[in-house]
């Protein structure tokens, strides 16, 4: 008769550690992309006064299956949501827009100022970002492997 035993206990302690390491891993990795993204649609969004380039928000909601970040740009004026007005709609560029030299992505991407200054990076960053989590989840888990 011939026994294998396996040291459960060791083999389950590094699982958790491993999925600890993953999740911390992966917030990073999306904040880094929020991090761009913010940086970017910042740079590109119309000036006037410098107002709305400043005046975005996050908020960073994880749990055990996702973690999502909501970034978003708000200048009211009374009734109006100012940042919602300049990046949905068509206007002419004023002089302190076209003196801003638009600015590079995570990817290398040039961004011209402009409306849309929060979905293009988005979109156009989208698979970037996308490999980039994938790069650092797959560090991770390359050093717990070793």
């Amino acid at each position: 008769m011939a026994n294998i035993t396996v040291d459960a206990k060791e083999v389950l302690h590094k699982l958790a550690k491993a999925e600890h390491e993953s999740s911390k891993a992966l917030v990073q990795a999306v904040n880094d992309c929020a991090d761009d993204l913010l940086r970017v649609s910042s740079e590109i969004a119309p000036h006037d006064k410098g107002i709305l380039e400043k005046s975005y928000a996050r908020e960073v909601n994880t749990n055990r299956d996702q973690v999502t970040v909501n970034v978003q740009y708000a200048v009211r004026e009374g009734n109006l949501n100012y940042a919602v007005q300049m990046h949905e709609g068509e206007y002419r560029l004023g002089p302190g827009s076209r003196a801003k030299p638009g600015t590079e992505g995570m990817s290398g991407t040039h961004y011209n100022v402009g409306n849309k200054f929060l979905t293009r990076p988005l979109e156009g960053e989208a698979d970037t970002y996308r490999k980039h989590i994938r790069q650092v989840l797959r560090q991770v888990i390359q050093k717990d492997g070793q």
